[in-house]
Parts: C-alpha cells; structure tokens; sequence
C-alpha cells in the first residue's frame, strides 16, 4: 500500500502543465472574450486570464507565440485600463461640479472645483473663476450670505494672479444651462469683475474698507463693465465719508480742548493744530465729493433708479456744504470732476487749507471761522449695502455677460 501510495503520488506531482490542454484552452478563451471590450471590469477579466496563462504556461513550446504576445500586450492593456478609470473617476468630479452648478448648491460647486483645480489646473482654470465669484452674489442678497467668501477671496485673489501673468484660460468662467452662469466676455472683464468681486465682500462683509479700495479702483480702471458700475465709486466714496466724520469728531475735540486761560503761544499752538485738521477734513470731504459724483453721473437716470440717485445727490449736497458751506455750485463741481481721471484712493489725501478770511486785528485765542468743528452728524451717507440700483443700460453684448442684475448690488 505505502509503495501504491508513492507511486500515485509522482504521477500526480510528475504531470506535465502543458498537457493541461483544457486548462489552456478556458483561460486563452477567457482572454479572447473580454479583451476588446469597452468595459473595465470585461478588461481586467482578460488581463486577469492573459497572467494566469503565462504563469502557468509560459514554458510551453505550443504556446510560445501566444505567450509572446500576451506579454508585449498586456502592459499597454493595463495602462489604458489605468488610464480609463482614472477618466472615469474624473468625469465623475466634473459632472459633480456641474450638477452643483445647475442647483446653485454652491458647497458642492466649491468640494469638487477644488479638487478639479488641485488635479488638473492648467486644463481648468476657468473654474478659479466660478469658485471667485460667487461670494459676490451671495453677499448682496438680502438677507445676506457670507458663508463662502473665503473661498471666494482666496480664488478671485488666484484668478488675478493668474490673468495678469497671461496664463491660458480656455474660457472666462462656466455656464450651464438652466443653472449658475459666471462668465465673463474677456480678460479685462474677468480681471474688472473679480478686483470689483474683492473688493465688495472688504466693504460690505468684513467691514475693511481700507483694504477694499484698491480693489475697487482697479476694477474702474479696466475695460470692464465695473468702470461703469456706480457701486464701485458710491463705495469709495463711502470710505472718504467714514474718514470725514472721524476726522469731524478729532476736530470737535480738539476745540473743546481750548481754554480761555491758555497762554497766546498755547492757544496758537492749538489753533495751529485744528487748522491741520480741518485741511484733513477739507481735503477728504472733496475726495469723497469725488466719488460720488462719478456715482451719481453712472446712476440709472430713469424713473426705476430715481430713488437710489437723487439719495446720492443728498449725500452730494451733504457733502458739499460740509466742504464749502452752501450747496449752490455742486451741479458744475460734479461736472468738472467727473471729466477728470479719478484719483487713486490708495494715495494719502492731500490736506486743502481755505485762505484765512480778512478780518480786523484780534487778541482772541478762539479759532477763526475757518476751523468751526465739522457737526459729525450734519450728514449721512448713502447706504451702499442695502441700496440696489438698476444696472445702467449698455448696448447688447455679443459674448454673454455674467449675470448683471445681482452684479450691480
């Protein structure tokens, strides 16, 4: 029995696989089936038999061409499964994207255009476009929205780096049909938009208004719609304003610091000092005049905007008095200003001094008219944040515009 056992076991072990021609036969059928397939799972299936058969044939003499070949073609054919699901898996971010998109379900836009843009940046980068844009929007609805402009600066900030030095966008931002259209008609358009786009969320989101003010003047110096947008100007303005009352409330104190009692070099000193102060005043109030006034000339002249501009002629009239003490001669200021190139706010303010007024010799230390504190209630601003006017009338486009009607909020 031990020997019968032996013997059994040597021809069992002894079998020679190239003889295994069934074994051959299923897994060159199992090869050949799935091969050409335009399935993944088919493929793998054919790569799968093609190994399987080299391991174990592969020291056939019967089956050398056909091991020669599954070994030269199976590479090139686990390459482009590789490549395939990696396509897949791609389009299925992309059509995420767009799904987003078409619901305006903007957490969903931001998930997969970030991971678009972190895989394939230079093949995408119009959708830097689409993830800086929508914060604009959704901050000047009412009630507000904030919850996405981080992203939304951190992209618009991207974009101009990547505009101004001249990357290729393969478009200006995405449109889908029945959804979200953020796309702009060309470079300086895109380039006006997201300027305007960071500077309004600084303004009207994180109350930085210093910071938003180069912002918005590029976006009035590019051949875009914003240099014709008066909410780009109406905001500056609203900058100058704020700078106005302060500066109001420092001379008021300033004047309440004097004392009869003060030596005439003390009470000079401190004259000397509110007159400083005024020219501070002098000088931003006809900064901010400035700016409104290239508001008010870009404001919606029909009855829909009649609201929004006669409430920045008020602040213009406000203003003005402030500076000059009368409102007669506005109308001419504001037409001879606005033929003048806006200067830059991110320039310091050039401090005006009114000359002193003729007046007989006094020994008074009380300063002169010229200096009367600046009431820091006599005006109040156009509210820029919950004012929406009607977007000036510009002939039609033939590329289609972003969305315009939110975009001059």
């Amino acid at each position: 029995m031990a020997a019968f056992m032996i013997v059994g076991a040597v021809a069992i072990f002894g079998q020679d696989p190239c003889e295994d021609v069934a074994g051959k036969a299923a897994l060159d059928d199992k090869f050949r089936t799935n091969y050409g397939s335009k399935g993944i799972t088919e493929r793998k299936a054919a790569v799968d038999a093609g190994k399987q058969y080299i391991e174990k044939y592969g020291s056939c003499a019967d089956s050398k061409d056909f091991v020669d070949y599954l070994k030269s073609y199976l590479p090139g054919m686990e390459k482009k499964i590789k490549d395939d699901e990696e396509k897949t898996r791609f389009n299925a971010l992309l059509t995420r994207f767009d799904a987003g998109m078409k619901a305006k379900n903007w957490d969903e836009v931001y998930a997969a255009g970030k991971q678009i843009l972190a895989e394939k940046p230079d093949d995408f980068r119009q959708v830097e476009l689409v993830l800086g844009s929508i914060g604009l929007d959704e901050t000047a609805k009412t009630p507000r929205v904030t919850k996405w402009n981080e992203d939304t600066l951190k992209y618009a900030k991207l974009s101009i780096q990547d505009l101004e030095a001249n990357k290729t966008f393969k478009t200006y931002g995405v449109s889908i049909k029945d959804g979200a259209d953020f796309v702009y008609k060309n470079k300086d358009d895109a380039l006006g938009w997201m300027n305007y786009t960071i500077g309004y969320i600084y303004f009207f989101d994180k109350n930085n208004k210093k910071e938003g003010l180069s912002y918005l003047y590029k976006s009035s110096q590019l051949n875009s719609d914003t240099k014709t947008n008066p909410i780009v100007f109406q905001s500056i303005g609203s900058y100058y304003f704020d700078e106005v009352r302060r500066l109001a409330l420092e001379v008021d104190a300033l004047a309440k610091l004097q004392d009869p009692k003060d030596t005439e070099e003390v009470a000079k000193q401190k004259v000397d000092v509110i007159k400083a102060k005024v020219a501070m005043v002098n000088g931003t109030a006809e900064a901010a005049i400035d700016a409104y006034a290239r508001a008010y000339k870009l404001a919606d002249p029909t009855p829909k905007g009649k609201v929004y501009k006669d409430s920045l002629y008020k602040t213009l009239q406000d203003l003005y008095n402030v500076r000059f003490g009368k409102t007669e001669g506005l109308d001419a200021w504001i037409a001879n200003t606005t033929a003048k190139p806006m200067p830059n706010p991110s320039n310091p303010v050039v401090p005006i001094s009114d000359p002193e007024p003729t007046a007989p010799a006094t020994t008074s230390t009380t300063p002169p008219a010229t200096v009367k504190p600046v009431p820091p209630t006599a005006i109040k601003p156009v509210a820029p944040a919950t004012t929406k006017p009607v977007t000036v009338t510009k002939p039609q486009a033939v590329v289609k515009k972003p969305v315009k009607k939110k975009r001059t909020t």
